[in-house]
């Protein structure tokens, strides 16, 4: 049977910036985008990340479908900096998706950074899915070479041991993999970009790369043993939850 409730799934990290508590979102596609919004707005945190597949439209569709991502982000917690990057499904903008970015005060980050007022800075990594697979490089160097601590998101996790863990970059969240959609043993079995038995579907990795199992809930492919979840992640000196 599909998984249909969402989870929340708290992790910490130790991290050389200020103490933070985030939530991560990633892969809400055509999901239940009421649950997200209750959970966050039961326990705000202090900044969210959008990893990408906030909805579904070209070139990966041939529509557009975002009634899932207006439900979201109109009901997003007020005062919560939020920032988003896209991935493979959300590739292309629609008119009415950008107005309600806007309007929820959403940054959108494409290969561009913003630093918040604690001194993180936050950057965003465009998917390369339709561009020759192969990551901003340029972006890439100059985001490493900023001051402070720096988080990319990226929604692909397959960019991180290539070509973002040599760099100085903090920490990278990602989506994408949706767990490997079957885990056998706690082990995902596939994800698009790694293949068969997957090194990054969730959790965390190293310290520096967060991946959450995403929102949606395809019945035509349904999750097995990969709950939806919305992932929270404290970031501090001693590495332990707040």
């Amino acid at each position: 049977m599909p998984i249909k409730k969402i989870k929340k799934t708290e992790y910490a990290i130790k991290s050389s910036g200020p103490t933070v508590r985030l939530a991560l979102l990633a892969d809400l596609h055509r999901g239940r985008a009421d649950e997200v919004v209750r959970i966050l707005r039961a326990d705000p945190p202090d900044l969210i990340l959008i990893a990408g597949d906030l909805y579904e439209g070209p070139p990966r569709r041939g529509f557009f479908d975002f009634s899932s991502a207006l439900t979201l982000l109109s009901g997003l917690p007020a005062g919560v900096p939020t920032f988003f990057c896209r991935g493979n499904h959300d590739h292309t903008p629609h008119p009415d998706v950008d107005a309600a970015l806007a309007a929820a005060g959403v940054v959108e980050l494409d290969a561009t950074y913003a630093t918040l007022p604690s001194g993180i800075t936050v950057g965003g990594l465009r998917s390369a899915h339709y561009t020759g697979k192969v990551p901003d490089l340029a972006f890439l160097n100059v985001f490493a070479a900023l001051p402070g601590y720096k988080i990319l998101i990226s929604h692909h996790p397959e960019y991180y041991p290539k070509y973002i863990r040599p760099l100085k970059i903090d920490l990278t969240v990602s989506g994408h993999a949706h767990g490997g959609q079957w885990a056998i043993f706690r082990r995902g079995l596939f994800a698009p970009g790694q293949g068969i038995f997957p090194r990054y579907t969730a959790g965390v990795y190293e310290g520096r790369l967060a991946v959450s199992r995403g929102l949606a809930n395809d019945v035509r492919v349904p999750r097995i043993g990969t709950p939806r979840e919305v992932v929270y992640l404290t970031l501090s000196p001693d590495g332990k939850r707040r």
